[in-house]
Order: C-alpha cells, then sequence, then structure tokens
C-alpha cells in the first residue's frame, strides 16, 4: 500500500509551511491562502488551514544518512521526543526518532531501504505510515479490509498495523497515548489516496477519512489515473451536451482558480475523465479536423439510440464520419466546439 498522497488539517498554516519546506527540506509544490503542498519523497503532503488545531501522526521514511543529518537538525530547533528511558534516537528494525512540528503532531523519521528506486537517495523516501485512530480497532478493520489488503495480523483491542511494508495505517483507539509521549490520540479529518489491486473509495462520514485507492495499471508505466483535458469558451453549453445530453456525471469543477473554471466529467468515473477550461478571456482555439474522434463503445443499441435521440432533441444531429469505417455500426455527432464524439454499437476491440 504506496501513500500517494496525505490531506492534513493544520492550525497555523505560515508556521507550518516554513517548519516543512526550511527545517525538513520538503519542496514546496503550491499554495495559496488556505493550504500548501510539499512533497515528503514520493508523497504529496497537503495542509488545509483549520480554525482547530488538529492532533495527527505521520512517520516519514529514509536513508541512514540523511537520518543522521535530519536528526541533527532537529535537535538543533529544540524539537526531538524522548522515550521513556530519556533516548532521542532510538532502533526498531533501524534507526528511529520521534519529534513535533508547530501544531504538535508527533512525527517519526525511521531509517529504511529506499523501495521506490533501484537506487537509495539522499533526502525523504515517502510516508510509511499514518495514524487512524478510531472509537473500535477491530471495526475499522473491518471497514478497510473492503477496499484495502492487509499483511498483519493483530489481536490487540487498542492496537493495530494495516496494510503492508509499502505503508501502513496505525490503528489505534482513541484516547491511546502516541508514542513516545502520554498524549491521547484524538481523531481529525484526513483524505489520503493509496495503491491497491483495485480501485476503491472509503469515506467514513463519523470521522471524517477518506481513503481512495488506486490500481497502477502496470509496471512498465505506473499511471493511476487519465484525464483529457481541453479549453473551451463555452463551458456552460459543454456541460449541456456531455452531461445532460450524453449522460456523463460531473465529478468534480472549481471557479475562478489562478484564472480558470472548469468541469471534470466522468469516463464513467475519476479514473478517466474529461476535462474542460475556460478562461475569463476569450481565447484562440484550434479548429479541429473531422477525424478527431472520441470514440465510445457500446454493445447496448438501444441505450446508445437513447442518448443519440436525447442529443437530437437538444439540437445536435448526426454527423457524417469522414472515415467510412465509423459509420457502419457507429453514430458521429459533433460537440459545441466541433469536436466529434462516435457512439460505436460494438464491445470494443
Amino acid at each position: 500500500m504506496k501513500i500517494y498522497q496525505l490531506n492534513l488539517k493544520c492550525f497555523a498554516l505560515s508556521q507550518m509551511k516554513e517548519f516543512y519546506t526550511n527545517v525538513l527540506e520538503m519542496s514546496l509544490v503550491n499554495e495559496s491562502e488556505n493550504h500548501f503542498t510539499v512533497m515528503a519523497g514520493t508523497t504529496k503532503l497537503v495542509f488545509e488551514k483549520d480554525d482547530t488545531t488538529p492532533f495527527y501522526h505521520v512517520c516519514f521514511r529514509t536513508n541512514v544518512e540523511f537520518y543522521e543529518y535530519m536528526y541533527l537538525k532537529l535537535g538543533q530547533e529544540s524539537v526531538l521526543l524522548a522515550n521513556e528511558e530519556g533516548e532521542y534516537s532510538m532502533f526498531w528494525e533501524g534507526k528511529q526518532a520521534y519529534f513535533t512540528d508547530p501544531d504538535g503532531n508527533i512525527l517519526e523519521i525511521l531509517e529504511r531501504p529506499c523501495i521506490h528506486a533501484e537506487k537509495s537517495q539522499m533526502g525523504w523516501f515517502d510516508v510509511g505510515e499514518i495514524g487512524l485512530p478510531t472509537k473500535n480497532v477491530q471495526e475499522m478493520k473491518s471497514k478497510l479490509e473492503k477496499v484495502v489488503a492487509n499483511r498483519y495480523v493483530s489481536e490487540s483491542e487498542t492496537f493495530s498495523f494495516y496494510g503492508n511494508q509499502e505503508g501502513v495505517f496505525v490503528l489505534v483507539k482513541e484516547g491511546r497515548p502516541w508514542y513516545p509521549t502520554e498524549r491521547g490520540a484524538t481523531i481529525h479529518p484526513l483524505k489520503v489516496f493509496v495503491s491497491g489491486e483495485q480501485g476503491a473509495y472509503f469515506n467514513d462520514e463519523e470521522f471524517s477519512y477518506e481513503v481512495i485507492v488506486r490500481k497502477e495499471w502496470e509496471e512498465s508505466f505506473p499511471a493511476v489515473q487519465f484525464r483529457l483535458a481541453r479549453p473551451t469558451n463555452q463551458i456552460e453549453q459543454l456541460i449541456r451536451f456531455y452531461v445532460d445530453g450524453l449522460g456523463l456525471k460531473k465529478i468534480g469543477e472549481f471557479r475562478d482558480h489562478e484564472g480558470y473554471d472548469g468541469v471534470m466529467m466522468g469516463l464513467p468515473n475519476q479514473g478517466y475523465h474529461l476535462e474542460f477550461t475556460q478562461t475569463k478571456e476569450l481565447v484562440e482555439l484550434p479548429q479541429p479536423t473531422k477525424e478527431h474522434l472520441l470514440v465510445f463503445y457500446m454493445p447496448n443499441r438501444f441505450k446508445r439510440d437513447e442518448m443519440v435521440n436525447r442529443l437530437k432533441m437538444m439540437g445536435y444531429n448526426e454527423v457524417e464520419p469522414e472515415n467510412p469505417y465509423w459509420g457502419r455500426g457507429g453514430v458521429t455527432i459533433e460537440d459545441p466546439d466541433g469536436y466529434r464524439i462516435v457512439l460505436m454499437n460494438s464491445a470494443g476491440i
């Protein structure tokens, strides 16, 4: 279970950005008035401004050289935490240390082999653990089993690892102290993107936990999502065509984000989707040819014809395809920008 991205709440936004970029030396990806994003190796870490101070546990993995470098630096910052024996540097299958950030989150460094590259590299590898406090550990395990595989066995009612060597959720009973302190775990919203055998989505509304599971396509091309993006000057007409007419689902949208409005439509969901974007100023758009096609293979002819009739009622009629192949079992229709879709009565290749 690789942890691709972790979205956390934070209170002291500017101090947290300073700490993660300058002290922990994580590269800043983007920022706004209400959030900032850094890279912890291969894991994207997003902090979103909140009115309350949350309390999380996150573990970062690295090699021994960077561990020693960062251990000295954190010591100079006076943020290291000692265990019950007064030790600041510990050992658990590798060197280990705990520290706090400006929000008081309990963070951990683990020295481990790098599993994401053929050669070890200097700096952070990834996020290896994220704490997931809950009222009942076994119930949370049962919920996660529906979306994420687990290799760890634990009968403890207050603590359990969940995941594998690539990444784990640390399930703890609410109120159980986070080692090496006596401060009890509390529940706060978080969102995490992880790898899995199949794409899945878990939303625990009681605890405001979201787990989005992405399946990597294959080892030679480890993508987990595909987006086809296109600019337009008439976004509302495209929404009407693709959502109301064609029947795609709107899976996301934004307004005035750095000067852009946008909408995402699933093909049929987040894994494969269209995005249309528009700026306040009209832009010069390329003229599509008659061979610019978005082809949908649809085994059910009657459902296909329902879409065709619905679009026809909206004023979008069938056009003659440039390539006669698409006319044999297919219906070609132009969208408001002149790009063509083909509704092909076929089970595909």
